[in-house]
């Protein structure tokens, strides 16, 4: 098949090049400096940098739509952008591949159920648009390491022996490794499921940090001198996300 991967030079995005490795794929971007770091990496897959918004999807046998503004913190101060992004261009999107009759695949997030940030509304409006639109919905938990997400953050605070900053002890979130998720959504969408959910471990972020700083040699968090600082919740921000409507 000729696949399309929106937003594909981001985390789950470049996941998807390796599940989609026997297929002919196609990015599309705007990210340039991720861009060019995926293209090294993944030197078969055709590379767009550009809007999504603005690509000829006739060519195409299927679409994974992955991009999206999706930092929570900065969908609650910008509002309007999230809307034209993660609402209004994907709505324009789902209607060209309904007409094309293009199978179509939409990446959702945990928080989409039940949501409190402007993020998680556009994304629960997203779901709602691919159902209509005949398309497929896959919602995840937090990719592991995935840019925007606390991992990279927390491996910079130690390469620099900073205080590790957690939002709150109680914090629990759903987690996936992103090939993981990626192998579970493509054989879902390819076996007709019409909500997608991929099997994710529910943990605290406190044994997610444990599990960081074992990788760099302390057994516990206390073994770590400059220590954790607590920095409460960003606005729009959970102490537990849920991956199903119930």
């Amino acid at each position: 098949m000729k696949v399309l991967v929106t937003g594909g030079a981001g985390s789950l995005g470049r996941a998807f090049l390796k599940t989609l490795h026997e297929h002919s794929v196609c990015v599309v971007d705007s990210n340039e400096w991720a861009v060019a770091e995926a293209q090294g990496l993944f030197p078969r897959v055709e590379f767009i940098l550009g809007d999504f918004a603005d690509v000829n999807l006739e060519p195409y046998d299927c679409v994974i739509h992955c991009a999206a503004y999706k930092h929570v913190d900065l969908g609650e101060n910008n509002v309007d952008a999230f809307i034209q992004n993660n609402v209004v261009k994907t709505l324009k999107l789902f209607k060209e591949l309904h007409r094309l009759r293009t199978p179509f695949l939409f990446i959702s997030t945990d928080k989409a159920v039940k949501p409190i940030n402007a993020y998680g509304f556009t994304k629960a409006l997203g779901e709602k648009m691919a159902l209509v639109y005949g398309g497929s919905v896959g919602r995840c938990g937090n990719l592991l390491g995935s840019s925007g997400s606390v991992i990279p953050i927390w491996e910079q605070a130690i390469a620099n022996q900073q205080p590790i900053p957690i939002t709150d002890e109680r914090m629990v979130r759903y987690v996936i490794e992103d090939v993981d998720a990626s192998n579970q959504l493509w054989y879902e969408f390819l076996n007709g499921e019409k909500v997608i959910i991929p099997k994710c471990r529910k943990e605290r972020l406190l044994d997610i940090l444990a599990t960081v700083l074992k990788r760099h040699g302390y057994e516990k968090a206390s073994d770590y001198n400059p220590g954790v600082t607590i920095i409460g919740l960003r606005p729009g921000e959970k102490l537990e996300e849920e991956l199903e409507w119930i």
